[in-house]
């Protein structure tokens, strides 16, 4: 074995340093989504934005986590989502698995914000999640 030169010492340690970042930077992330998978309410930290209303439209809206909402409440978000993206999955690459959806819609980590009209109907809803890609700390909405 030859003697390591300076350049290829410092070359290590640099790679080395390196490594160490970001191995803290996804620590640091997966810290952040671990925090927020814990929180038991978010309506508190946005409230004020959770009512719409304009002319005769009035729009009440409330987050749950999806352990917490109400079957009806989900089997109507699965319906939906079939009956608005079914088609569009279908001419991607990704293609349509309704298995698939079902299962990521009821992750335990899985939000929806719901909105409902003043007669109590049914009118929206979107799916969220806290989650880390690529190394990095996402909200999947």
């Amino acid at each position: 074995m030859g003697k390591k030169t300076v350049a290829s010492v410092n070359k290590s340690k640099e790679k080395r340093q390196a490594r160490k970042l970001e191995q803290r930077r996804i620590a640091d992330g997966m810290s952040y989504v671990t925090s927020a998978n814990k929180l038991k309410e978010l309506a508190p930290l946005c409230k004020e934005l959770l009512v719409y209303r304009n002319n005769d439209l009035e729009i009440d809206m409330y987050i749950q986590k999806v352990t917490e909402l109400d079957k009806k409440v989900l089997d109507w978000a699965i319906d939906l989502t079939e009956r608005n993206m079914k088609y569009l999955y279908e001419t991607c690459a990704w293609g349509w698995n309704k298995d698939d959806k079902v299962e990521q819609m009821m992750d335990d980590s899985a939000w929806y914000l719901i909105a409902k009209d003043k007669n109590n109907k049914l009118q929206a809803f979107s799916h969220f999640r806290f989650d880390m890609d690529f190394g990095d700390p996402v909200l999947y909405w």
